[in-house]
């Protein structure tokens, strides 16, 4: 073999080294650069392409810490015309799983998965810390993806025996909110699967924006005097019987 060849074979080798080596901590800054400083890794590990960092958010009132999150590049997707990585995240005593690509066009999130101790919510709204929750959530979207401009796909969010610290009666619920988004903006409802609480309402999600939802709370029959404080906090009472859940 000529001696330009064997060069050009050891430049062409060291140069795939060294980007299968790249470090993670490459990613924070560029993440950091692309959410305006919303999102930051902390304590990078690994490569590029398998690695785990901490995941620091701050946007909107919100200001929470994803404890672990880890990524693995799945090269097999390069074949669809995607660059995708299997993500895993851990937040508290929730955890979740995702695949995450980027296609020409779009952003993909594909077979979303997780869920855990309602507990954890207060990490994420402070507010909540004080309400105590209890339970099990349960999330899923199977696909979702986002062109820049427009959101398309479905997801869910299940409460399982919810409990709130100043009520006595446990569980209050399990309660329902399916996502469907095709567009500038996202159509949710909110539905009670079983328990003396009964929620129910309609919404929208704009991408991004502030939530709007108007529903209602009422007690199962036969239990408004055990659900009256917790109705008193959601909402004023109707001449139906009904407490109005508003949010503009």
């Amino acid at each position: 073999m000529r001696p330009l060849r064997l060069l050009a074979l050891g430049v062409a080798a060291y140069a795939a080294f060294l980007v299968a080596t790249l470090p993670a901590s490459l990613v924070a800054p560029r993440l950091a650069a692309a959410t305006g400083g919303q999102a930051r890794l902390a304590n990078a590990a690994g490569t590029v392409w398998n690695g785990s960092a901490r995941l620091v958010v701050s946007a909107r009132g919100l200001a929470f810490t994803v404890e672990e999150l880890r990524w693995r590049f799945l090269p097999s997707r390069l074949l669809a015309g995607r660059a995708a990585f299997a993500v895993g995240a851990r937040l508290g005593k929730l955890r979740a799983e995702a695949e995450v690509a980027r296609t020409p066009l779009t952003w993909r999130v594909d077979g979303l998965r997780g869920g855990g101790d309602a507990s954890s919510l207060a990490a994420v709204l402070p507010l909540l810390a004080s309400w105590q929750p209890g339970g099990t959530l349960a999330f899923e979207a199977p696909s979702l993806a986002w062109d820049g401009d427009r959101t398309m796909g479905s997801a869910s969010l299940e409460w399982r025996d919810a409990a709130l610290a100043f009520s006595a009666v446990r569980p209050l619920g399990t309660w329902r909110a399916q996502l469907e988004a095709e567009g500038a903006a996202g159509k949710f409802s909110l539905s009670t699967l079983k328990g003396p609480l009964r929620l129910a309402g309609k919404g929208t999600l704009p991408f991004p924006g502030r939530p709007t939802f108007s529903g209602e709370a009422r007690a199962e029959p036969g239990r408004e005097k055990d659900l009256e404080g917790v109705l008193a906090l959601l909402g004023a009472r109707r001449p139906d019987g009904a407490h109005a859940i508003e949010l503009r």
